[in-house]
């Protein structure tokens, strides 16, 4: 048997509505399939991976199910989370490359440790005063194209094993290593101080949350991304998936075998 599967089916929302019923058995096949989910809010991805393996062990009656996601999502984010089962988890390295978009929201004027609300307010960098429309937009701009970027330190790159956020929360002061990556556009943007909305299409290893503060650096404010959806991992799109209520349902779309 093949190390990898060239293309395994892929589970969207069009399947739930058409036939919630072959969601599990697609699933719980032993060639697996991908799963298109729509993270809401508060729920970190590994929690949707775990309830997902739970629910086709009881399916199938085995004690253990490879389940896996095509890349994380911060638990205050929201959006396209792909999911893999069985042997379709050794395809999800081939979503890691691929180009993301985000929905992001910013808030000038205030820091976080962890960039976004997920940690208290460090500081009110204030400033708001001397900002127009047509200079945080031309900042904005300025961020398009190809740059060296720090991870937040709250954040899963690992040091020694451990996640950074496990560090972060210790209160160890670590040196972030920069990256390369790149942001291919910011467009839709929306500004209403002290928020800024946009939408951008950028690179794999791109963190929203720095590139949130990296805006408020160049602009003075200081700047905290306070929503944050993914709407797209290469070609698949977040409203193509099925959301968090529908997961939940399947077990009730399905006759249990054991």
């Amino acid at each position: 048997m093949p190390d990898e599967i060239a293309s395994p089916p892929i589970l969207t929302l069009s399947d739930f509505q058409n036939n919630p019923s072959s969601i599990l058995p697609t699933l719980n096949n032993e060639n697996g399939a991908l799963l298109l989910a729509d993270k809401p809010y508060g729920v970190t991805s590994f929690s949707i991976v775990r309830n997902l393996k739970h629910l086709l062990q009881k399916y199938s009656g085995d004690k253990w199910v490879k389940v896996g996601h095509g890349g994380t999502l911060d638990p205050l984010a929201t959006g396209l989370l792909i999911l893999a089962s069985r042997r379709a988890t050794r395809y999800l390295h081939h979503l890691l490359g691929l180009e993301k978009t985000y929905w992001c929201e910013l808030r000038l004027g205030i820091t976080t440790p962890s960039f976004d609300l997920e940690t208290p307010i460090k500081i009110i960098e204030g400033g708001l005063g001397n900002l127009t429309k047509g200079n945080v937009e031309k900042t904005l701009r300025n961020f398009v194209g190809a740059q060296l970027q720090k991870p937040p330190i709250f954040s899963a790159v690992k040091l020694r094993g451990k996640p950074m956020y496990k560090h972060a929360r210790k209160g160890r002061e670590i040196e972030m290593t920069a990256k390369s990556i790149t942001i291919h556009s910011i467009l839709d943007i929306d500004i209403s101080i002290p928020y800024i909305r946009f939408r951008a299409d950028c690179s794999k290893g791109t963190y929203i949350r720095s590139l949130a503060s990296d805006i408020g650096t160049s602009l003075e404010t200081g700047a905290v991304l306070t929503n944050l959806r993914r709407e797209k991992i290469g070609r698949w799109d977040v409203k193509d998936a099925m959301s968090f209520k529908m997961l939940e349902e399947l077990e009730t779309a399905n006759t249990v075998k054991h």
